[in-house]
């Protein structure tokens, strides 16, 4: 009913829907973008003049670190105290009184500190002396005085952006190389003041030197420029990138040099959440516009749509009553349109089926008590072949039975399993009467054709859908529990239940029954082979449940051995039974 009703309410609604929703979709989607992209062109346009503005910064600090180091390197002052530490730090530490944040290193030609000063005499721990420096990047040119000057960053470690002279005495006799640098995190935080933006020191391979980001600095890595991008920055052409670390971010990316050195790029970051909450703002409204149309429309749609699909939906529920085998049913006719007419004819054909269904389903049964019965008299002409056989189906399904009740099994398992006992030897229509009534053990050509029997019955019962849930038992009745069985050998589990039942209870009358080569045994002589031949020949759980119903299998045993009048000899007094009953 709810899958009916909803197809055809669908249908009724599915254009205004659809119609709703492509008009919401569309005029969110032009609102957003038009307001995105004046919001975006705006953004650039800060962006670009921020970053411009911080360049400007840049190269403004630049230019004084150039002057500043030019101007020491020239000081007659600095010159006669180069060989003197503590004469050069003063001397420095008096020049430097006006640039508190500048880091000096003095620097002999074979890299060696003479003295550095990164707080102009503050702190003891600002002053150093005797490092090697000679590894810096980029420094080695300033130690050979094969440049006069050179503008690079070092150390990796807490870099600082150099401007380096080489310092020579009155008569131009090579002393050393004095570097003016500053701190890329001062750098970093003076232009970061100065835009309102954060910033973001790149080294000529895209690594990160420092950022004003709020980023670790194991995280760095993550914002490293990478070969195809860094191409893309030149001093003509300026590129912009997506950065997150609090927020989502836009970063310009710029060519960061002094004059005639490049020292890498400059990155410059606003944050584009303002514009993105904005944009997101505006489209989730729209979208709640959108849909509170398609719903109302909905809403409208279904309440139409019930009115017409209500004569449907009884007819519905009658076709669902008749296949479920009410046919005596008849769906009311609500409407005199179409649908009615519809019922009308519906009521129709059901009246009709209901007449011919029972004649049918009347021959059905007797045809299938004809052909079942047809087959049971076969089986007991089969018996009949053999005098000693006679009884036996019935008697296997009487044991058979209690068992299967012992192991809880459900009715439907429980008739294909009386079925098949009454069945399970039909096969032996194929096996000669010299077989048959043969007194004494088989030869293995007979044993094979008389094994061929569970196969002839299946194929002689194939075909029969009633029949179906017979065939694996009847196949399988002489398989046994350790896989040595036939035909299949299969193993265990693998053997249908109903047929590992079969065995136990074909086992029991095989062995209290007379045969053509020897005479019937004890019920206890054919228990203690049951037992003998658990998780060998039989399911250990079939015969527990033998064991637990053995005094109602003594019983109907008792009761057919006085039916017929067969006599029980002492275990002693006999051997073993039929190698084809049990298996092999």
């Amino acid at each position: 009913m709810p899958r009916i009703r909803f197809r055809l309410a669908w249908k009724i609604v599915f254009p205004f829907a659809v119609l709703s929703l492509v008009v919401g979709a569309v005029g969110t989607y032009v609102a957003s973008n038009e307001l995105g992209s004046r919001a975006r062109s705006s953004f650039d346009a800060q962006l670009i003049h921020d970053g411009f503005s911080a360049s400007s910064v840049l190269q403004s600090s630049d230019g004084q670190r150039r002057t500043l180091v030019k101007s020491l390197a020239a000081s007659p002052a600095i010159q006669n105290a180069w060989a003197k530490p503590a004469d050069l730090q003063a001397a420095l530490e008096r020049a430097l009184a006006g640039h508190p944040s500048v880091v000096v290193e003095s620097v002999d030609p074979k890299g060696r500190e003479i003295i550095g000063i990164s707080s102009h005499g503050e702190a003891a721990a600002s002053v150093t002396q005797n490092l090697d420096l000679s590894g810096w990047t980029g420094f080695q040119p300033l130690l050979s005085g094969r440049v006069t000057q050179l503008a690079f960053v070092g150390p990796e470690t807490d870099p600082v952006a150099f401007d380096a002279r080489v310092v020579r005495d009155h008569i131009g006799t090579l002393l050393g190389t004095l570097l003016v640098g500053q701190p890329v995190s001062d750098l970093g935080a003076q232009l970061k003041a100065v835009s309102h933006d954060e910033i973001t020191f790149f080294d000529g391979q895209g690594a990160v030197l420092g950022t004003t980001l709020a980023t670790a600095p194991p995280q760095w890595p993550g914002l490293a420029l990478d070969p195809s991008l860094r191409s893309r920055v030149t001093n003509s052409n300026v590129v912009e990138r997506p950065v997150s670390a609090t927020a989502p971010a836009i970063e310009l990316l710029i060519p960061w040099t002094s004059a005639p050195d490049s020292l890498g790029y400059l990155g410059v970051a606003a944050s584009s959440a303002g514009l993105q909450a904005d944009t997101e703002r505006l489209r989730l409204l729209m979208a709640i516009i959108s849909v509170l149309g398609v719903v109302l429309t909905l809403l409208v749609g279904v309440l139409v749509a019930r009115r017409i699909i209500h004569p449907v939906h009884e007819l519905l529920e009658a076709t669902r009553l008749i296949s479920a085998g009410d046919l005596a049913h008849r769906a009311p006719v609500t409407s005199r349109d179409e649908i009615g007419e519809l019922t009308e004819s519906f009521n129709a054909m059901t009246q009709t089926l209901q007449a011919r269904s029972g004649s049918l389903t009347e021959t059905m049964a007797r045809l299938r008590d004809t052909y079942l019965m047809t087959m049971e008299a076969l089986a007991a002409a089969v018996e009949a072949r053999d005098a000693y056989t006679h009884g036996h189906t019935e008697r296997v399904a009487s044991y058979a039975r209690v068992l299967a009740e012992s192991l809880g099994l459900k009715a439907p398992e429980m008739e294909a399993l009386q079925r098949a006992c009454i069945l399970h030897d039909i096969g032996k229509i194929g096996v000669e009467d010299q077989i048959l009534r043969k007194q004494g053990r088989l030869d293995p050509e007979e044993e094979l054709r008389m094994q061929r029997h569970p196969q002839i019955a299946v194929e002689m019962l194939k075909g029969i859908d009633f029949l179906d849930p017979v065939l694996p038992i009847i196949r399988a009745h002489h398989e046994r529990w350790d896989g040595n069985g036939y035909p299949d050998q299969l193993h265990a589990d693998d053997i249908p239940l109903g047929a590992r039942i079969l065995a136990v209870a074909d086992a029991l009358d095989a062995m209290t029954s007379d045969r053509s080569y020897r005479r019937a045994r004890t019920f206890e002589h054919a228990k203690a082979e049951i037992l003998n031949g658990s998780a060998t020949h039989f399911d250990p759980e079939v015969v527990t449940a033998f064991i637990k119903s053995q005094q109602a299998i003594e019983s109907l045993l008792n009761e057919s051995a006085e039916e017929e009048g067969q006599p029980h000899p002492e275990p002693g007094d006999l051997q073993g039974w039929r190698l084809h009953v049990v298996g092999r």
